[in-house]
């Protein structure tokens, strides 16, 4: 079972530095093993992976959002790996408190390319989005952040914990609560193989009875999440 997926710690971490996958990936590959399967992981960059997963060219892909486009080239589970959103960073001293599109006037704002954030966001005016790309697209855009070339990035809330955690910024850095994502289950995703639309049902069944165990909250301790 071939995984598609790109560093997105602490949920996927980066093969070169990590000690664990990672809490998503990790448990993706718990469940796989529990029904059967073996997994070899590809890290590939965020546009590569939803260009391999369209061409079927691995088997799933790990930490996909859901976007109904996206049905035509992955078979969703029903239970998603995990549940957590987009939220705004910005600098303490020049905080944005995010209530909508409109709070973001005038503002520089970094994105990562090719996230599904949806419509309301991604068809917002008003401000910049500065997409970026890459294994270390995160820390680089959470420094220009702090050196005020931009004025917010959008980050999921535990990825963007993290990086602060790793970059020393939390003095510097917090993020509004609000999510600007509304749909903030990341999934693994299926490509459309032969079968595998039967293998997404089976393993968001096999997922559902493993996240009752204590197994799984271990796993989650591990990666400092919350069940």
């Amino acid at each position: 079972m071939v995984l598609l997926t790109e560093p997105w710690p602490p949920y996927v971490m980066a093969e070169r530095e990590r000690d664990g996958d990672g809490a998503d990936l990790e448990l993706a590959r718990v469940v796989l093993k529990r029904m059967g399967y073996g997994v070899e992981v590809r890290q590939l960059p965020w546009k590569r992976v939803l260009l391999e997963a369209r061409q079927a060219k691995g088997d799933a892909v790990v930490d996909i959002f859901y976007e109904k486009e996206r049905e035509s080239w992955v078979y969703y589970p029903s239970e998603p790996l995990s549940r957590s959103g987009e939220v705004l960073f910005s600098r303490r001293d020049a905080y944005i408190d995010y209530q909508g599109p409109a709070s973001l006037a005038g503002k520089r704002i970094g994105v990562q390319a090719d996230y599904a954030y949806g419509h309301e966001f991604l068809s917002a005016t008003g401000f910049e989005r500065v997409p970026m790309t890459g294994e270390k697209n995160v820390p680089k855009q959470l420094q220009l952040l702090r050196e005020r070339r931009l004025d917010g990035v959008v980050l999921n809330q535990w990825v963007g914990a993290y990086w602060l955690g790793q970059l020393e910024l939390g003095g510097e850095i917090t993020h509004s609560p609000r999510t600007i994502t509304t749909d903030n289950r990341n999934f693994l995703g299926f490509t459309h193989k032969p079968g595998h639309d039967r293998l997404a049902v089976r393993f968001s069944e096999e997922l559902v009875r493993f996240k009752k165990t204590a197994e799984y909250r271990r796993l989650l301790a591990r990666y400092g999440l919350a069940p």
